[in-house]
């Protein structure tokens, strides 16, 4: 099992917008083959979302990130997080320690 973590800031005056955007394609990252969970947390300063995911492997959330990049109608893609968050969102990988 893969740990991954992916914070977003959201762009000034773009909170409300990020977390519908979000609140729209979860359920499709849940629902999408290798991923057993994903956790929303909110930073504080309210404007700083933490996805903290379980995936099957670092190859099932690339594979994941493939699709989102180009997922066709209907589905939210990876362009439509630009306008919203501040920076170039990047996951982190966590393996078990195995301790």
């Amino acid at each position: 099992m893969t740990l991954v973590i992916f914070e977003l800031e959201a762009k000034e005056g773009r909170v409300d917008d990020l977390k519908a955007m979000l609140r729209e394609a979860l359920p499709d990252t849940r629902a999408y083959p290798g991923c057993y969970d994903l956790s929303v947390f909110a930073d504080p300063d309210g404007k700083t979302l933490l996805l903290v995911e379980a995936w099957d492997s670092q190859e099932a959330y690339e594979g994941y990130l493939a699709w989102r990049a180009n997922p066709g109608p209907g589905f939210a893609s990876l362009d439509d997080l630009g306008p919203l968050v501040a920076g170039e969102p990047t996951p982190r990988f966590l393996e078990p320690a195995g301790l």
